[in-house]
C-alpha cells in the first residue's frame, strides 16, 4: 500500500492533513526510547491501549513502552496503530520532547471503522502544517513474513530476534467476530442449527487433538531417571567407578586385587540409589501440582447431530456449537451466535476489563479485543446463557498462545541454586586439583625415588579416594530432601511450590508485591453500613433488629427493596447466588436483614420487571422499572455511584415516608457522608426511587431513560471486601522481619489508603511515612522518585501504596525495586500479570479464582490466596537456606578436609595409608549421609523471623569464613582425633610413631619392626579403622554443634532423626570394624575397646 510519510521535530503539532478520520495511522518511532508509554490516561481514550508486535501494533489491556528488537541504540521501527476517531489526539500526546524524530504514515482511503463501544469520543484540536518526505524502512523493519508477537498485557518483550515472535501468530488473523452469520457455516463447516455430525468431530479431534493447554513438553519418566543419575556429584561419582574397574581389570603391571573391585561395586550402587532417591523425590515434587490442574471446565453442553449432548470439555472441536451457562468458565474461543437475557462474560482475566460484559450476537468493534460476539477460553460467563460456534481450541486459544509464550520463557535459576552450582564447581575443582596434585607427585618424585611404594593401580584407587573423599556426596539429596520436606510443610499451610529452589528465594524476599482482593481481603463483598437521614448504621444481625423498631424502619425497608429489585443477580437452584460482586452484595443483604420473612423470588414476582439499563462503566448507575402488582403502578428504581444519582433526584425521602426538597445543603451533607464511608475503603452507591405516572406493560431502554429525572433519593448503601483477621499480624511480622510490603492495587486512592491502613501497610502513628501513589504518575517518575521510594539504604523506609495501577505499572514498580537491589515477591491471577509474575524474583499467583495464565508463570501459588500463607513460606524459606547452611558445615569437615589430610600423609610424609579409600567412601556415602539428612528436620531458631533479608550479594550460602571454619577448625580437630587413634593403635601393635614417619616403601617388607608382612597388614587395617572411628565420632558432636547458629543449643527441640542416625551410624561401625567378611574384602580389623571414648575425652 502506498503511503504518505510525515516528518516532525518532536515539539511540533502535527496537522491532520485532510484525511479521513477514520484512517488507520501507523506511527513508526525510529529511537527505540521514544516514547515512555502512551498511557490510556495521557490521549483520554476509553478503549484498549497499545501493544507492539515488530511493525504492527495489536491491541490488548495496556501499553508499552517500545523497545528495540534487537539490542538497545539500535534503530529500528518500531509501529504504533492507533484507530478511528482518536487518532489526532493520540499523535499528538504519543510524541514526547525526549524524541529524536518521528514517522507518521497513513495509508489513504482506509474503510471507515465503527468506534468501540468503550470509547469516549474527542474533540479534534487544529494542527499547524508539517513538511511532506519519502524515508523508506524497508531495510531496517524485520520481514514481513514475520508473524508479531502480541505480549501478555504489560510485557516488556525481551526480543533477542524475530524467531521468538513466531510462538503466537498475528492476532489480525482472528476475524470470526467480523463474519455474517451466513457465511460461519461454510467457513468453519458446520450447521448452526444441528451442530457437527458424530463423526465430523471424531475426525476433527483426531486432526486438532484434545481441547486443554499443552504448556511444557515434559520428558518420559525413564529419561528424567537416567538424568537424575547423573545429577550432583553423579558423574564423578561414576568416573571414580570406572576407575576401580580399570585399576581392577586392565593390565597395569600389577596382579588384579578383588578389593578394587568391590569398591567400584559399591560405588556404583550407592550412586545408583542416591540417583534413585533424588528421582523419587522429584516425582513427588511434579505430582504436587496436579492439584491445581483445572485448566478447563470438565463438562459442557454441544449440540451434535441436532441434540444437547453433555460432553467432556477436553473433546470440543472447532465448529461445534457450545452452549454457554453462567457461573462457568467458557471452554474455547466461541463466537456467539445467541444472546440469552443479560448474558455477561468477566474478560478481566484476558483484557484487564473491570466490569462484565453483555455479549452480542453483532460485532461491536473490528478489534477482536474490544468485540463483543467473542467469548474467550477461560473467561468466566457472570450470568445468562448464550449459544456459539467453537473457533479455536487448545493452544490455538488467544489465551493459549498467550500460555504458550509464557511456559516457552527460559525459567530464571533461583539464587540457592546458583550458589549451590557455585559451590559444586569448587568443589569439584579443588578435588580434581588435589587429585593432580597427586598424580603429579607420584609421577615425577614417588615413582622415581620409591619405584615399590605406590603401584599404578593403587594411585589410581587413591585418587578416586581423593575424588570422593573431597565431594560432600551427601549434600545434593540432603538438599533435594530439605527442598521437598520443606515444600511438604508450605502445602500444610496452602503454599504450593512449583519449583523447589524457589523456597529460598522467598525467604530472602525483601519487599512483597501484593493486590488488595482476595489476598488481603476475604473476597468477600458484603454491604457494611448504611446512610439514612443523616445517620450511619452498621449492618449486624443486632442492628438489622433494632431498625425494625425504629423512625428509620421505612428507610431501611425502602433501601432493602430497590436492593432486590434493582439487581441482576439471581439465586440457582441449590440458593448460591450468581452475578457480579456489588450486586451480590445487595442480593446477600436483602436475604441477611429479611425479617418480613419475604424471600427474594417471592418479591420479585410481586413487583415483575418491566424494562431496565444495565450497568456500565460509563454511566456508572443501573435503572429498571417495576411494576406493583397490588397497586397497579409502576416504580423506577435507580442505584449507582452517589454523584449520579443525585443529579437526577429533587427530593429525599424522609423517615415518615414523605419526600422533602433536596436542596445544596442535603446533598453537601450526603456528599460529606460518601467521603466518609469512602475513607474506610468502601464502595458507596447511592439508591434512589420514582412512581411513575406510566403503566406501560414493558418499556425500551429509551422508555426507561425518559423516567430518569424527579427522582426521590432514598439513601447510601456501602459495602467493603474485609480485611482477613490474619492479613495485620503478618504484616506486622514482615516489619519485624525487614520485609516491605507495599500494596498495589487498581482500586481508588482513597479506598487503597483505607485499605492500607486497616491492614497495617500504611501507619495510623506515624502518617508523615505514608506514601500513596497514583498509576498516572508513574510515568513521570524519575530515577530520584525512585531512589527516595525504594532505595534499600532509607531508613526507615517509606509505607507505600500504589493505586490506580495498570499490569504495566506493576510491571515497571517491580523493576525499579530490583535495579535497587530489592528480591521481589510478586503477587497476581491476572493473564495480565503474567509478564510483572515473570520478572519479579519470585512469582506468587492465586490457587483459586485466578488465571490459568498467572499460576503457569509463577512459581509459588497461594492456594488459599490468604496473604498470611505468603508469610508462613517466607519463615519455611528462610529455614531451608539455614538447614542446607548447617548442611554443608556438617559435610566439609569430615567429609572432605578430615579425609584429604589423611592421603597427603601418605604421599608427602611416607605414612602407611591412614584411611582406607573404602572407610573413605563409608563415610562419604553411608556415615554422613544420615545425620545429614536428619540436619534438614531442624525446626527453626526462634528469632529467625527477627532478622533482616540477607543480602543476595554479600551473604552467600557458602563463603570463605564457613569454608575456614569447616576445614581448619573443625576439619583440624577431626583430623588430629583421628591420628591420635591411628598412632595408639599402631603403638599397640609395637609400631612407634617415629617408626613409620617417612617410612614410604619401607612398610610392607619383611620383618618391618621385627613384624612380617601378614602382621603388618593386620596393624595398618586396625590403624585405618580406627582414624575412621574417631572421625565417624567426631562427626556426632559436629553434628550437634552445627544444629543452632545464634541461639543455645538446649533452646531447640530435641531432634530424634538426628539421635537414630548416630544409633544407625554406631550400628555401621560395628558392622564395618566386625564383620569378618567384610574384614577379609576391605581390609578392617577390631581396634580396642578404648579407641571409641578417645573422641569424646578430645571434645570434653
Amino acid at each position: 500500500m502506498d503511503t504518505d510519510t510525515f516528518q516532525a521535530a518532536p515539539s511540533t503539532p502535527l496537522k491532520h492533513h485532510d484525511y479521513d478520520t477514520d484512517s488507520e495511522i501507523s506511527l513508526d518511532i525510529r529511537d527505540s526510547q521514544a516514547t515512555d508509554g502512551v498511557s490510556l490516561d495521557q490521549i483520554s481514550i476509553d478503549s484498549p491501549q497499545h501493544l507492539i508486535t515488530g511493525k504492527r501494533i495489536s491491541t490488548l489491556a495496556s501499553p508499552i513502552c517500545p523497545t528495540s528488537p534487537t539490542k538497545p541504540g539500535l534503530e529500528l521501527p518500531v509501529t504504533y496503530r492507533l484507530r478511528s476517531q482518536q487518532v489526532d489526539n493520540a499523535l499528538t500526546n504519543a510524541l514526547k520532547p525526549s524524541t529524536s524524530e518521528y514517522s507518521i504514515q497513513i495509508p489513504p482511503q482506509t474503510p471507515p471503522r465503527t468506534p468501540s463501544s468503550r470509547s469516549i469520543e474527542t474533540e479534534k484540536p487544529d494542527f499547524e502544517a508539517i513538511s511532506i518526505t519519502q524515508p523508506n524502512f524497508e531495510d531496517e523493519l524485520p520481514s514481513s513474513d514475520d508473524s508479531s508477537l502480541p505480549m501478555v498485557e504489560g510485557a516488556q518483550p525481551e526480543v533477542k530476534n524475530f524467531k521468538s515472535r513466531n510462538v503466537l501468530n498475528n492476532m489480525s488473523e482472528i476475524d470470526a467476530h467480523l463474519l455474517s452469520l451466513e457465511e460461519i457455516p461454510a467457513k468453519f463447516e458446520t450447521d448452526l442449527f444441528n451442530g457437527l455430525s458424530s463423526e465430523q468431530a471424531s475426525e476433527r479431534l483426531l486432526r486438532d487433538g484434545r481441547n486443554m493447554l499443552l504448556l511444557k513438553h515434559t520428558r518420559h519418566p525413564f529419561v528424567t531417571y537416567v538424568l537424575s543419575l547423573f545429577e550432583g556429584f553423579g558423574p564423578v561419582l561414576w568416573g571414580s567407578g570406572v576407575l576401580c574397574m580399570i585399576a581392577w581389570r586392565v593390565d597395569l603391571g600389577d596382579p588384579a586385587d578383588v578389593y578394587n573391585l568391590a569398591l567400584g561395586i559399591l560405588l556404583f550402587v550407592i550412586t545408583l540409589l542416591q540417583g534413585t532417591f533424588g528421582y523419587y523425590q522429584q516425582r513427588k515434587s511434579s505430582k504436587l501440582m496436579e492439584v491445581l490442574k483445572q485448566v478447563i471446565p470438565s463438562r459442557c453442553v454441544v449440540r451434535r447431530d441436532g441434540q444437547e449432548t453433555e460432553i467432556d470439555a477436553q473433546e470440543l472441536v472447532v465448529g461445534d456449537i457450545v452452549h454457554l451457562r453462567g457461573g462457568f468458565k467458557v471452554p474455547a474461543d466461541v463466537r456467539i451466535l445467541e444472546v440469552g437475557a443479560d448474558c455477561k462474560v468477566d474478560y478481566s482475566l484476558l483484557t484487564g476489563e473491570s466490569e462484565p460484559q453483555s455479549l452480542s450476537v453483532n460485532s461491536t468493534s473490528p478489534n477482536p479485543f474490544e468485540t463483543l460476539n467473542l467469548a474467550f477460553f477461560g473467561t468466566v460467563v457472570v450470568e445468562g446463557t448464550a449459544r456459539g460456534v467453537v473457533v479455536a481450541t487448545s493452544n490455538k486459544t488467544v489465551t493459549g498462545r498467550l500460555a504458550k509464550l509464557v511456559s516457552d520463557t527460559k525459567v530464571k535459576q533461583a539464587h540457592v541454586q546458583k550458589e549451590i552450582n557455585q559451590f559444586a564447581i569448587m568443589i569439584v575443582t579443588m578435588a580434581v586439583l588435589v587429585g593432580v596434585i597427586i598424580v603429579v607427585a607420584w609421577a615425577a618424585w614417588l615413582r622415581i625415588k620409591y619405584p615399590t611404594f605406590l603401584s599404578t593401580a593403587a594411585i589410581l584407587v587413591t585418587v578416586v579416594s581423593v575424588m570422593v573423599a573431597f565431594l560432600p556426596d551427601g549434600m545434593p539429596l540432603s538438599v533435594l530432601t530439605t527442598m521437598m520436606l520443606i515444600a511438604k510443610r508450605m502445602l500444610t499451610v496452602k503454599v504450593l511450590v512449583k519449583t523447589l529452589p524457589v523456597v529460598e528465594t522467598l525467604g530472602s524476599a525483601t519487599t512483597i508485591l501484593t493486590d488488595k482482593t482476595g489476598t488481603l481481603t476475604e473476597n468477600r463483598m458484603t454491604v457494611s453500613n448504611i446512610w439514612t437521614g443523616g445517620s450511619f448504621i452498621p449492618i449486624t444481625d443486632e442492628t438489622t433488629r433494632q431498625l425494625e423498631d425504629t423512625d428509620d424502619a421505612l428507610l431501611f425497608h425502602q433501601l432493602r427493596t430497590i436492593s432486590v429489585l434493582c439487581n441482576r443477580a439471581v439465586l440457582d437452584s441449590k440458593g448460591v447466588i450468581i452475578g457480579d460482586a456489588s450486586e451480590t452484595a445487595l442480593l446477600s443483604f436483602y436475604q441477611r436483614t429479611s425479617a418480613d420473612g419475604i424471600d427474594v423470588e417471592t418479591m420479585r414476582a410481586r413487583y415483575p420487571k418491566l424494562g431496565e439499563i444495565p450497568f456500565n462503566s460509563k454511566n456508572k448507575w443501573q435503572s429498571s422499572v417495576h411494576g406493583d402488582n397490588e397497586t397497579g403502578e409502576n416504580i423506577l428504581y435507580l442505584k449507582g455511584a452517589p454523584e449520579k444519582i443525585l443529579q437526577r433526584c429533587t427530593t429525599i425521602l424522609q423517615p415518615d415516608g414523605k419526600m422533602a426538597h433536596l436542596n445544596k445543603e442535603m446533598i453537601a451533607t450526603i456528599n460529606n457522608a460518601v467521603v466518609v464511608l469512602g475513607s474506610k475503603g468502601e464502595r458507596v452507591l447511592g439508591l434512589s426511587f420514582k412512581h411513575t405516572k406510566s403503566h406501560s406493560a414493558s418499556y425500551s431502554e429509551d422508555g426507561v431513560l425518559a423516567l430518569m429525572n424527579g427522582l426521590c433519593f432514598v439513601g447510601l448503601v456501602s459495602m467493603s471486601d474485609p480485611i482477613r483477621a490474619s492479613v495485620p499480624p503478618a504484616i506486622s511480622k514482615c516489619a519485624i522481619a525487614g520485609i516491605r510490603v507495599i500494596m498495589v492495587t487498581g482500586d481508588h486512592v482513597s479506598t487503597a489508603e483505607a485499605i492500607g491502613i486497616q491492614a497495617g501497610i500504611l501507619s495510623k502513628t506515624n502518617p508523615e511515612r505514608n506514601v500513596v501513589v497514583q498509576g498516572s504518575e508513574i510515568t513521570n517518575f524519575t530515577s530520584e522518585h525512585w531512589d527516595q521510594l525504594m532505595d534499600r539504604k532509607t531508613f526507615p523506609p517509606a509505607n507505600i501504596v500504589f493505586a490506580r495501577t495498570t499490569p504495566q505499572d506493576k510491571l515497571t514498580i517491580v523493576q525499579e525495586a530490583q535495579r535497587r537491589g530489592h528480591s521481589v515477591a510478586m503477587l497476581g491471577d491476572g493473564v495480565n500479570d503474567a509478564p510483572a509474575l515473570k520478572q519479579a524474583n519470585i512469582g506468587v499467583a492465586m490457587g483459586t479464582g485466578g488465571s490459568d495464565v498467572a499460576r503457569e508463570a509463577a512459581s509459588m501459588l497461594l492456594i488459599d490466596n490468604d496473604f498470611a500463607s505468603l508469610i508462613c513460606g517466607i519463615e519455611e524459606g528462610r529455614l531451608l537456606f539455614e538447614n542446607i547452611k548447617k548442611v554443608i558445615f556438617y559435610l566439609l569437615p569430615a567429609g572432605s578436609f578430615s579425609e584429604i589430610i589423611p592421603v597427603f600423609a601418605n604421599i608427602f610424609l611416607g605414612l602407611p595409608l591412614p584411611l582406607s579409600s573404602f572407610l573413605m567412601i563409608v563415610i562419604c556415602l553411608c556415615t554422613d549421609v544420615l545425620p545429614s539428612l536428619s540436619l534438614v528436620y531442624e525446626r527453626a531458631e526462634r528469632d529467625i523471623m527477627n532478622i533482616k533479608p540477607r543480602d543476595l550479594k554479600t551473604q552467600k550460602l557458602v563463603n570463605w569464613q564457613l569454608v575456614c571454619s569447616a576445614y581448619f577448625y573443625v576439619g583440624v580437630m577431626e583430623s588430629l582425633v583421628g591420628f591420635f587413634n591411628y598412632f595408639l593403635v599402631m603403638s599397640h601393635y609395637g609400631v612407634a610413631p617415629h617408626e613409620i614417619i617417612f617410612a614410604f616403601d619401607k612398610w610392607g617388607q619383611p620383618n618391618f619392626n621385627g613384624l612380617s608382612t601378614q602382621e603388618q597388614a593386620i596393624a595398618l587395617s586396625a590403624a585405618q579403622t580406627a582414624f575412621f572411628v574417631g572421625l565417624v565420632f567426631m562427626q556426632f558432636f559436629n553434628g550437634q554443634m552445627v544444629r543452632t547458629k545464634r541461639m543455645s543449643i538446649f533452646s531447640q527441640p530435641v531432634n530424634w532423626r538426628m539421635f537414630c542416625a548416630v544409633i544407625v551410624d554406631i550400628g555401621i561401625v560395628l558392622f564395618v570394624s566386625l564383620a569378618k567378611p567384610l574384614n577379609n574384602v576391605f581390609s578392617t580389623y577390631p581396634i580396642p575397646w578404648y579407641c571409641y571414648f578417645i573422641p569424646v575425652l578430645c571434645v570434653d
